[in-house]
């Protein structure tokens, strides 16, 4: 009976002790309280890149230049360049095969007196030393407009005149024209050419002034 008494007031100290202890720790608990340890959050750690190196450009090594030998200078002949071929239709014009002939020591060419109503051009086309017949003649006014228009007279159909001409007592003339027409369109031109339908120019030209006073102006054509 001795013994379980003791039993259980050794239980009982335990159980003193043990609620000492827990009383205890929680006092010193009270006392120092724990510190609380900050919790830290981690940053992400920054790897920076790695920068490129730059790198030298390759100088480029000149190619081998081969040397070669100097070679005598050749020295060409010019080369003849072709004749250009002229446009279709453009024909060189021809030399004039009559000339405007003043007889020499003579002054029988020009204008002469011959009244108010009269506007004429008159002469003679020479050929070898004779007359020229069915040679066309014309006039043109200053705007190359017709004025009047014949052929030279065969030798037959000419009529011996006097006193017609102020510089000649008496001729023949194989050709005259009245620009009476024209008397306030001039100068005029006097031609020669290859025929009625064809005008293209056989002679040098004439060109004189028709006055108000009207007259004859005389010119000489000769091959």
């Amino acid at each position: 009976m001795k013994n379980k008494r003791s039993i259980g007031v050794v239980g009982l100290v335990m159980v003193a002790l043990a609620l000492l202890a827990c009383e205890a720790g929680s006092l010193v608990a009270m006392i120092n309280p724990p510190t609380a340890t900050p919790t830290r959050t981690l940053r992400p750690t920054f790897t920076p890149r790695p920068a490129a190196t730059e790198t030298p450009e390759d100088t480029a090594t000149p190619e081998a230049t081969e040397t070669l030998a100097e070679s005598p200078t050749l020295t060409r002949r010019p080369t003849a360049r072709p004749a250009t071929p002229k446009p279709a239709g453009t024909a060189t014009p021809a030399p004039p095969q009559f000339a405007w002939h003043q007889d020499p020591n003579v002054d029988i060419q020009g204008w002469c007196d011959a009244g108010p109503s009269v506007y004429e051009v008159k002469g003679r086309i020479m050929s070898g030393g004779k007359y020229a017949p069915a040679i066309h003649v014309v006039v043109l006014d200053r705007n190359g407009s017709m004025v009047a228009q014949m052929d030279s007279l065969f030798e037959e159909q000419m009529n011996l005149e006097e006193h017609v001409n102020c510089r000649e007592v008496r001729n023949r003339f194989n050709y005259q024209l009245d620009v009476s027409a024209a008397r306030f369109s001039g100068p005029l031109t006097l031609r020669l050419t290859k025929s009625a339908a064809d005008l293209t120019p056989i002679s040098t030209d004439i060109k004189f002034d028709v006055n108000e006073n009207g007259g004859r102006w005389y010119y000489n054509f000769s091959k």
